[in-house]
């Protein structure tokens, strides 16, 4: 968790490296004394927070984790060790398609996207699933 440490921004206020700044700083009129301590210690919370959450193993189904309301069929990019982008698709939460290596496998992340759309796009304009089924 690198990203989350104490620092101060251009306006010498205590924030969070990854972007976050405390409510109290952003307080309308003056300032109450104490303010600058205040934030401090809610920067200071807000790592703890952060660095106390249980670690988690990386998962294909990652950029889908975001909720009960996704649309399907999907399809998700991931970076592999190697440097090329994988592409991956999904008719159900629990349903991934396997597509051959060279329909999968894109050394540049814009033409793994791109590829991904237009295959969902397709099934998602005709309703049907990958499989070429009745979408639900």
């Amino acid at each position: 968790m690198t990203d989350h440490f104490l620092t101060r921004n251009q306006h010498a206020e205590p924030v969070c490296a990854c972007g976050f700044r405390p409510g109290i700083l952003g307080a309308a009129g003056e300032k109450p004394v104490g303010a600058q301590w205040k934030a401090k210690a809610d920067v200071l919370n807000h790592v703890a927070d952060v660095r106390n959450l249980p670690e988690r193993k990386a998962s294909p189904s990652d950029p889908f984790d975001v909720g009960a309301d996704r649309a399907y069929p999907r399809a998700g990019v991931r970076k592999r060790a190697d440097g090329k982008w994988i592409l991956t698709l999904w008719d159900a939460p629990d349903i991934m398609h396997e597509l051959d290596e060279a329909s999968a496998v894109h050394t540049a992340r814009y033409n793994a996207v791109c590829t991904g759309e237009m295959i969902i796009g397709s099934h998602r304009k005709t309703g049907t699933s990958l499989n070429g089924l009745v979408a639900a």
